[in-house]
């Protein structure tokens, strides 16, 4: 649901509903982590509450004159998780300047893979009901239960028979590395594959979105595109794709997160309008991107997932107004929350997962957001469309490509809403109208 931070005191206010409210100084302190925190069982599953000390009081008091009370201060631990409090006072960074998963309360806590503010609003949605007697729940994707964005970075479309071939040799599968040579000197690399990101997409009736890398210099040793974006066959490519029903977007280069005319750079160089960006490594700075944002008058983003650990970020499973802690409001942009990327599942300097265990942990995650209706958004590059891989698999494995396949063949038999990315932006908007 839309979240607007200065109003949802005011709403429950107006019924028989009291929330108790924290009485401390951890927001004016401006620290990045509060020191009190208790669990409680909400429907069976453990939840965080932050600010308070108590963990004897029951959650929910209903009286005998027909109020309620909420006895932790929900609205404030929902405003810490997803205004992103944290990431914009604490301290830690990695070399990309993130803020990082293993700083995080998520990963002090465990509760990643919990999206914690929609058990908020759900024990405030179920004590409503019960005291005013009204049903609200609401269809955010019309007919369907909840929705899925499939989307794609584009970083490499020319380093197939340079690193699946590294990794062929290594394995001694000589006819791949013979298989990926012969491409390359036709004119035709392996991860040159957008073709084949659309068509398994269609597979499934998901629509793709694409996000182009429209720089190709290295930064700080670090390296953006391998192709030209400028150059008239990947100019013909992306207007080709414009013109389906899969989405052209934007993938901010290095420093596009703290550079507001380069961002703008970025996007004069694709040859179509784009409504929404994603920034490579998911480069977010809390303390610059989200001015950066506001500025450059996109309509969404993509961004906010950590790179260490699939689930949720903000703790939230719907697209969701960004705080901006300059104006102290919502910011005008959408957050669509990355939940899922391929690189998150088998980097050995992130989760480290095998292919054949990979829907063991998805599985629990994709669950959550069925649970309250939300949005599952997913990040495949596309060279892991390929049948030619830089992250072999052991031998009888599934390929990471069957690994997606699993994953959308899932979300389809759960009825899923695929959507791309500026549809999803567009839905939220429709329903904070």
């Amino acid at each position: 649901m839309p979240v607007h931070y200065d109003t949802a005191e005011d709403i429950v206010h107006k019924s028989r509903v009291s929330i108790k409210k924290y009485a401390g100084g951890f927001f004016e302190q401006k620290r990045p982590r509060p020191q009190q925190i208790v669990w409680r069982d909400w429907k069976g599953v453990q939840i965080p509450f932050f600010f308070d000390a108590d963990n004897e009081q029951e959650l929910v008091t209903h009286h005998d004159n027909g109020t309620a009370s909420i006895n932790y201060d929900i609205i404030a631990s929902a405003f810490y998780l997803l205004s992103g409090w944290q990431e914009y006072y604490g301290p830690e960074r990695d070399k990309f300047r993130r803020y990082t998963y293993k700083a995080s309360v998520q990963s002090k806590y465990n509760f990643i893979t919990k999206p914690v503010v929609n058990y908020y609003f759900d024990i405030l949605k179920s004590v409503l009901e019960r005291v005013h007697k009204v049903d609200l729940s609401y269809d955010f994707w019309g007919s369907q239960p909840f929705a899925t964005c499939l989307t794609s970075d584009i970083d490499r479309l020319n380093s197939a028979w340079r690193a699946a071939g590294k990794q062929a040799f290594k394995a001694t599968e000589f006819k791949n590395v013979a298989a990926l040579l012969a491409k390359k000197a036709v004119g035709k690399d392996a991860w040159n594959n957008v073709a084949e990101v659309t068509a398994v997409s269609e597979k499934y009736g998901a629509k793709a979105t694409l996000f182009f890398l429209p720089s190709n210099q290295f930064y700080n040793g670090y390296p953006n595109a391998d192709y030209d974006v400028t150059k008239p066959r990947y100019q013909k490519l992306i207007s080709a794709i414009a013109e389906t029903e899969h989405e052209v977007a934007l993938h901010g280069s290095f420093g596009t997160s703290n550079d507001l005319v380069q961002l703008k750079a970025d996007q004069r160089k694709l040859p179509v309008p784009v409504k929404g960006n994603r920034f490579h490594y998911l480069c977010y700075q809390p303390e610059n991107t989200e001015q950066v944002l506001q500025q450059s008058k996109l309509e969404y983003d993509a961004s906010l997932g950590f790179s260490e650990h699939l689930g949720f970020r903000n703790s939230f499973c719907h697209p969701f107004f960004p705080f901006d802690f300059n104006k102290r409001k919502a910011a005008d942009f959408v957050e669509l929350p990355l939940i899922l990327m391929d690189t998150t599942l088998y980097s050995i300097n992130y989760m480290d997962v095998k292919s054949d265990k990979a829907m063991e942990v998805i599985l629990p995650v994709i669950e959550e957001v069925i649970r309250f209706g939300g949005l599952f958004t997913l990040l495949w590059h596309n060279e892991n469309f390929s049948s030619y891989s830089e992250y072999p698999v052991e031998k009888g494995a599934p390929t990471w490509r069957q690994v997606l396949e699993q994953i959308l063949a899932k979300l389809r038999s759960e009825g899923t809403a695929f959507l791309t990315c500026a549809e999803a932006a567009s839905s939220i908007r429709e329903v904070e109208s």
